[in-house]
């Protein structure tokens, strides 16, 4: 699968799922744009070290804040004059709470990253991939959403829900630009965000252990190439068997 000269962005791509996406789409050459709230303020793209077929930059992004969002999108789309790939990585989760102590801040805070993230993202790349009629936009979900939460605050799992049928409808509407939009839903998988999951949780893999970064971004890989070409609307499960459909 081969990804040259294909100018993608992922967002929350500093670690985990993200950084192991970016950088398996630099590899098939590709030039992978890294937008993270961690990453340091600049007005420009900063190239990061990288030895495979494309290129890896990194800028700033937070993808709650829609004006930062259209600012970060401009910026890749003047460097590279066009945006191919967008993968909506970007996700927080909380610690569990009964149901009916989780403060509205915190419902605002994950709602306002995990899925206004993803729709202030793909708002602003829509005009490109328009003017070019084509383009592959990634959306993340996860498990949590589809067996009603994996000790996080329901937040999460409600949060990811919506991501699908946000999937789901923006399919149906980028289709005729000859725009595809797709999800992964991952299981547990070993990034930060899964330390305090238990064995319990492990024992429950079919497969019979937690999933890697490169499991995800091997999924997503597929989505953004040719080879996907006429799937939209779809959501892949990469979990190791926790969840089947």
């Amino acid at each position: 699968m081969k990804l040259t000269n294909k100018i993608a962005i992922i967002t929350g791509g500093a670690q985990g799922i993200g950084l192991a996406t970016a950088e398996l789409l630099a590899s098939k050459g590709a030039v992978a744009v890294i937008g993270d709230l961690s990453i340091a303020k600049s007005n420009e793209l900063k190239k990061r070290e990288f030895s495979g077929e494309g290129s890896l930059y990194e800028g700033r992004l937070d993808v709650a804040d829609e004006e930062n969002v259209k600012k970060f999108v401009k910026m890749v789309a003047d460097k590279f004059g066009k945006i191919d790939i967008l993968v909506n990585n970007a996700g927080i989760c909380r610690n569990a709470l009964p149901f009916e102590e989780i403060p509205r801040k915190s419902w605002d805070k994950v709602f306002n990253v995990n899925t206004f993230g993803t729709i202030n993202c793909t708002n602003a790349v829509i005009p490109y991939m328009k003017a070019q009629r084509s383009g592959k936009i990634v959306n993340s979900t996860s498990v949590a959403a589809e067996v009603g939460g994996i000790r996080t605050e329901a937040s999460y799992g409600v949060s990811k829900a919506a991501n699908i049928c946000l999937t789901m409808s923006l399919a149906k509407y980028l289709g005729p630009y000859n725009i595809n939009v797709n999800a992964v839903s991952p299981g547990v998988i070993d990034t930060p965000m899964t330390d305090a999951l238990e064995s319990a949780d492990i024992k429950s893999i079919p497969l019979g252990r937690i999933g890697k970064p490169e499991d995800v971004a091997n999924t997503i890989l597929f989505l953004v190439s040719d080879l996907s070409d006429y799937l939209t609307g779809v959501v892949i499960d990469v979990n190791g068997g926790m969840y089947m459909r």
